[in-house]
């Protein structure tokens, strides 16, 4: 085995371990969060100017907290778009993935892509992140990365 390989192999274990250590921090928020099946949101009302405030969903400490590990931490895909491209296009079209389903059998690189693809489509629609959280798939693929890990 090369040097290069040999540096590789030991980085893609030490990217492991940071994602186990940062997924069993994030494991009593995920109990919590288990049972959430309404987020509540805020906005929406029209102001005395006549202008109307874009309506957003209020996100709790724990859901917080997952987007934050999720989203630039260590459970991030960088190159999540590469990676839901290469394996199929998982979310990529205009259709969105049964997530739950998908968290049933995905390995690793793809349920951390997926948890990434999710907490960036927030960024430009939001809700996402209070959707998935209501229909279990946030949750499913956090449980599907535990057992992955053995947790």
């Amino acid at each position: 085995m090369s040097a290069s390989r040999d540096r590789s192999a030991v980085e893609d274990g030490q990217v492991r371990e940071e994602r186990r250590a940062a997924l069993r921090d994030l494991l009593p928020a995920i109990e919590r969060l288990r049972g959430v099946r309404a987020v509540v949101w805020a906005g929406g009302d029209r102001n005395e100017n006549g202008s109307i405030n874009i309506r957003y969903p209020i996100y709790d400490r724990d859901t917080e907290k997952v987007m934050e590990v999720c989203n630039g931490g260590a459970l991030t895909d960088v190159e999540y778009r590469r990676t839901l491209e290469r394996r199929g296009g998982h979310g990529m079209g205009s259709q969105a993935p049964d997530l739950v389903a998908l968290a049933r059998d995905s390995d690793e690189e793809l349920t951390v892509a997926l948890l990434t693809w999710m907490m960036r489509s927030e960024r430009f629609s939001e809700g996402e992140v209070a959707a998935s959280l209501e229909n279990g798939a946030l949750v499913a693929l956090l449980d599907r990365l535990r057992d992955l890990y053995v947790l």
